[in-house]
């Protein structure tokens, strides 16, 4: 005969349970117990402490191994984790029955904002000696978080500009009003009206001032660094989150935050921070054409960065008109373009740079008005015309490039290796805005996030070729040798084997 199950809170251990059997051995709270006992915290700018009177203070490795955690559980908030480190068994377990507060979990958090940048690199390296990262294909793509602060406060010139005009409208007429029945009131006595209109006036100034300070037409106070940027539709104050991710397995192998929200200007600074985290070069990286600046793809080229974008709708050869630029052959001996009906375009006249828009050279075809096909070629009754500037060989190259099979096949996969990052980040992980205020903290907390990202395929890859157990045991014993080559070698001069783990299909 069986019975129910009830809890026993009268039962007594003759002996107390340990505090290593409070958790399965294949729990990830182990994982990261080990992976934080192995780095070199001192080395990475983590605050160390020797022997020094005063009051004992929370470690390092303690603090950083719960803020860890909490992001493993989607636990991002400082008050949330104190509360979680008194009623989460697993946390109860890492911090050993400690129980730190809200306050020095955020100081640690505010005071190690670059060294967690540091723990995310270290996080690559190890992928990389467990065969995760390829290094053939790299995808590169940035998504907009909206900031922590409120836009309500935020200061618009327009606003502002109306809202002043329309105070001095409302003052001169008061003014009149008062001058028209003879008053003669000194300013101690003036309605109340018009004193409140004075300190609008003056608030107004006061802002526009601010501005003029910012040299930007809108500011938002509280974090004067955020800019308005376009989120799903609409606008608002945002960051830019970049993020690098290789084709192999997802691992996230560049990430950095920005208030510029144009993706070209971050095309060199992200292709540099992979080559100098993963230490090496892709490959190619791919990106979609927000990512399209010719001066950034030129400076990328220079630096040894091989990158593919596609190209703007309509200018690629591909577009099916007959009598497309690209169409048109340039012989640079003769310095004229042969169209495809065998006319020559012959050297016009140079424009001026205008703008973004740099000096080109003018062809144009003489031929125009005896040719059969003019009506499908060209509109301009002078004949057609070509522009070519200094960086057009350059353009020629890529376009060329982009047009192979292959090409196309990588622009086609783009989506499928960096758009998960993002649908997991927001979606599955629930991070939709920032937390903390301020560019630095956003960068920190960035990358936390593909540092969080790039732990779980660690440890779930592992873990599934080996068994729970021994797949833990596996992982840290590859932690310990990939981290000792990273402090045998340093991160600038570590060149990783392009291994590929036997375990993993």
């Amino acid at each position: 005969m069986s019975y129910e199950i009830h809890a026993d809170h009268t039962q007594q251990f003759l002996l107390p349970p340990a505090l290593e059997d409070w958790v399965p051995c294949d729990h990830p709270v182990r994982f990261i117990r080990d992976f934080v006992a192995q780095l070199d915290l001192k080395a990475l700018g983590f605050y160390h402490r020797d022997a020094e009177p005063g009051r004992p203070n929370y470690s390092s490795e303690l603090l950083l191994s719960v803020w860890l955690y909490g992001y493993l559980e989607n636990i991002r908030s400082s008050r949330k984790l104190e509360h979680a480190c008194r009623n989460h068994m697993a946390l109860i377990w890492l911090t050993g029955m400690h129980y730190p507060d809200h306050n020095t979990l955020w100081r640690f958090w505010k005071a190690h904002r670059k060294a967690l940048r540091g723990v995310f690199r270290q996080s690559v390296t190890i992928a990389q000696h467990v065969g995760l990262v390829g290094m053939v294909v790299h995808a590169l793509d940035g998504t907009k978080i909206a900031v922590h602060s409120s836009p309500a406060s935020a200061l618009h010139r327009d606003t502002l500009e109306e809202g002043y005009a329309a105070i001095e409208a409302s003052i001169a007429a008061m003014e009149s009003a008062l001058e028209a029945e003879g008053g003669s009131e000194s300013p101690s006595v003036l309605p109340a009206s018009l004193h409140d209109a004075h300190q609008r006036r003056a608030a107004i100034e006061e802002a526009m001032a601010f501005l003029d300070a910012q040299e930007h037409k809108h500011v938002l106070p509280a974090e004067e660094e955020a800019r308005m940027m376009k989120m799903q539709g609409r606008t608002g104050w945002a960051y830019n989150a970049q993020a690098a991710v290789d084709d192999a397995h997802g691992i996230v192998v560049g990430a950095e935050v920005s208030h510029h929200a144009a993706d070209s200007e971050h095309l060199v600074s992200m292709l540099d921070t992979v080559a100098q985290t993963a230490g090496d070069n892709p490959e190619v990286t791919v990106a979609d054409a927000g990512y399209r600046s010719t001066a950034h793809e030129i400076e990328a080229d220079a630096r040894g960065h091989a990158v593919l974008l596609p190209g703007h709708g309509g200018r690629d050869a591909d577009d099916g008109s007959p009598y497309h630029k690209d169409r048109f052959t340039y012989d640079a001996d003769t310095d004229c373009y042969w169209c495809p009906e065998g006319n020559r375009l012959r050297y016009s006249h140079t424009i001026a740079a205008r703008g973004n828009k740099a000096q080109a050279r003018v062809y144009r075809c003489r031929a125009c008005r005896r040719c059969p096909v003019r009506t499908g070629c060209t509109r301009n009754r002078n004949g057609r015309t070509l522009r070519r500037d200094l960086h057009e060989a350059f353009r020629e190259r890529q376009r060329q490039a982009r047009m192979q099979p292959h090409a196309q096949a990588l622009l086609k996969r783009r989506k499928a290796i960096i758009e998960p990052l993002f649908g997991h980040i927001k979606e599955n992980m629930g991070f939709r805005r920032w937390t903390a205020r301020g560019l630095e903290n956003a960068g920190a907390q960035w990358a936390m996030l593909c540092l969080t990202v790039n732990l779980k395929k660690i440890y779930h890859h592992w873990a599934i070729a080996n068994g729970p157990k021994n797949g833990l045991q596996s992982c840290l014993k590859t932690i310990q040798s990939a981290l000792h080559i990273y402090k045998q070698r340093g991160r600038f001069t570590f060149y990783p084997p392009k291994l590929r783990c036997p375990h993993i299909v």
